[in-house]
């Protein structure tokens, strides 16, 4: 008799650390660092990043990393359709800093990222969450994640830093 199979590296398993590692990648070139959140509920890494004399910042940039081998792009829309799951963006909508949606295309090895909260400044709120558990999103083609689009977020990241600072919080 034969034994068992053993257990099996899938595509998905493959997709899902090289999508990580190409997030991470990015994101060092930059001079940032990087953690993956390892009990995962709704974040998959948190990035702090450091200004000119090397010191670090306040604040951090949340990424939720997703990747297939079929990217679903738009006729004519030139945007990747994505489901989110509404317990997800209830989440994410609270926070006072970025989260940055990334989907990683396993084929041609390249992201595409997505600030959650800008995306849904326009949207009505209570219509967020009133049907169904996911929303659909459309991630714009344009947006690639790379070194630029990082320097981008990290901007976002420190724009939230001064609008709390603002709203009274000790600057030390």
């Amino acid at each position: 008799m034969a034994p068992p199979p053993g257990k099996l590296r899938t595509r998905a398993h493959v997709l899902a650390d090289l999508s990580i590692n190409y997030v991470e990648r990015q994101v060092l070139l930059c001079g940032s660092c990087v953690q993956r959140i390892q009990s995962d509920y709704g974040y998959d890494l948190m990035m702090s990043t450091f200004n000119a004399k090397g010191e670090i910042e306040p604040g951090i940039v949340y990424f939720q990393v997703k990747a297939t081998d079929n990217l679903l792009v738009l006729a004519g829309e030139e945007a990747i359709s994505w489901g989110l799951s509404r317990r997800d963006l209830r989440l994410w909508l609270g926070e006072a800093f970025p989260v940055i949606l990334v989907i990683y295309d396993g084929k041609r090895q390249r992201a595409y990222w997505l600030d959650v909260q800008h995306y849904f400044v326009e949207q009505p709120a209570a219509g967020l969450f009133l049907a169904g558990e996911t929303i659909s999103v459309h991630v714009p083609v344009r947006n690639r994640l790379n070194r630029r689009s990082i320097r981008t977020i990290i901007q976002a990241k420190n724009a939230a830093q001064a609008r709390l600072q603002e709203r009274g919080l000790p600057d030390v």
